[in-house]
């Protein structure tokens, strides 16, 4: 166990030594701020409790739900999140107050809990034991396992790893040859391929495209599962979306963070960041805090390595955030016209910005007519209940996220990240039953989506 006089001293020791950024990436460092500062001091609570662990075991590991009605609740709840004590899963934002879902590892229970009741907050229990839903979640794959497959040997009954994933672009980029063509645009941290299916039924080059990413948090598995649905709704179910299937290219990146969902299906079921080499014990950036615009501005976001929201060195210092930077920009050459970008959870479709509470884009009112758009189709098929609006109003500030970059930087004007189910009951074990309800509704966010800039 380190001391705080050692831990503040490696601090030093390491800000003295950073390494020089080129200037093509540097994005000048905001001045020291109480947040920062309060980060910097963290000692134990981070070096032992987000440290990188060969096998992470989250035996007794409980999720709470708490609803932050003061300035005082507020305020605790930061103190949780800067002395690393808890690892926030939602925050939503109401009229008059805020609900929080949050995981505490089985050592840190009596302190956390002690600060809020302290401060008149009351915990729930929504998961007692976050070891057992894991164990029940790996006894569903291994039941699975032997069901019956498609020829490229995948279904949406279950979760699966990334060759699979990667088997089923390849399968349809050599059957589906005229209306699939599989791109590496680029290799993660640890040299895996960053892999994309470009659907089109060819013909104009100037159609309206849409970007469509999943997988950028390795914890939330539901994401590149239905972003894998969708292309086989796109690939195979062609007929049933005669309004834009001709007329719209789909440029779709199941697994973002290749590296961070094999490590959360081999060692820590709960890991979230990229597997980037970060400081001491700590390893990952948050690829959905490393892209360009306003990286680093306000809130949402830290510089210290071992935060589960670190930002990085530098706006797009990671190979996976650069890739889809260089992909939309460079490479491609489409005509964007929308960016959807899945992640779990909390059921809820987000536009810009997110950098700052009341920064909206000038066209914020398209982006909500479309987003209630999606909302209203989703519970029209399923009964599902999905909020729209701005995320930063809806849930809380964030910089350096996709959809801020794709909206402020590359110009996408319909760009949304969507919280896919459920409302936090699994959190991020949402088991695979869900799978293909969840891909279905989502499927309504794309059509609304599609059949509204092809109308353009």
């Amino acid at each position: 166990m380190w001391s705080v006089s050692l831990a503040c001293l490696l601090l030093i020791i390491l800000a003295s030594n950073a390494v020089e950024i080129s200037d093509e990436f540097t994005t000048e460092e905001p001045s020291t701020t109480p947040e920062t500062e309060a980060y910097e001091e963290t000692t134990e609570n981070v070096l032992s409790g987000i440290a990188d662990n060969s096998t992470e075991d989250f035996t007794g590991a409980q999720l709470y739900s708490v609803k932050l009605k003061t300035a005082a609740h507020k305020n605790v709840f930061q103190q949780l999140q800067e002395q690393s004590l808890i690892d926030v899963w939602l925050h939503v934002k109401s009229k008059k107050s805020s609900r929080a879902e949050f995981m505490v590892m089985s050592s840190y229970i009596p302190k956390v809990l002690s600060m809020l009741y302290d401060a008149g907050i009351q915990p729930k229990i929504v998961i007692p034991n976050m070891q057992r839903l894991i164990e029940k979640e790996k006894m569903e794959v291994v039941t699975k396992t032997n069901s019956a497959r498609a020829a490229y040997k995948m279904n949406w009954n279950e979760y699966h790893r990334y060759d699979t994933i990667h088997a089923l672009l390849l399968y349809y980029a050599n059957e589906y040859p005229d209306t699939c063509t599989l791109y590496t645009i680029g290799k993660t941290v640890e040299d895996r391929d960053i892999q994309l299916l470009k659907i089109s039924s060819g013909g104009e080059e100037n159609k309206p495209a849409v970007f469509i990413d999943g997988g950028m948090h390795a914890r939330e598995w539901i994401s590149p599962a239905v972003v894998t649905y969708i292309i086989k709704e796109l690939v195979e179910r062609r007929g049933k979306y005669r309004s834009f299937i001709n007329d719209v290219d789909f440029h779709v990146l199941p697994i973002v963070n290749v590296d961070g969902y094999e490590y959360s299906h081999t060692r820590s079921r709960l890991w979230r960041k990229n597997r980037a080499s970060v400081w001491g014990p700590c390893s990952g950036v948050d690829l959905n805090r490393n892209f360009g615009y306003k990286w680093a501005a306000y809130f949402g976001t830290h510089n210290f390595g071992c935060s589960e929201d670190y930002r990085g060195t530098a706006s797009f210092s990671e190979p996976e955030s650069k890739a889809i930077r260089d992909y939309i920009m460079f490479q491609s050459k489409a005509n964007y016209k929308a960016y959807l970008s899945f992640h779990s959870y909390g059921q809820m479709i987000l536009y810009p910005y997110g950098y700052a509470s009341g920064e909206l884009p000038p066209d914020a009112d398209d982006l909500e007519r479309v987003g209630k758009a999606a909302a209203n189709a989703i519970q029209k098929l399923s009964g599902t209940i999905y909020k729209s609006g701005n995320s930063a109003k809806l849930m809380y500030r964030t910089a350096g996220t996709s959809d801020d970059w794709a909206k402020g930087e590359a110009g996408i004007k319909y760009s949304y990240v969507i919280e896919l189910s459920d409302k936090g009951r699994y959190g991020f074990t949402l088991p695979a039953k869900f799978i293909k309800p969840t891909g279905a509704d989502a499927m309504e966010i794309v059509k609304v989506v599609a059949n509204e800039i092809n109308q353009v």
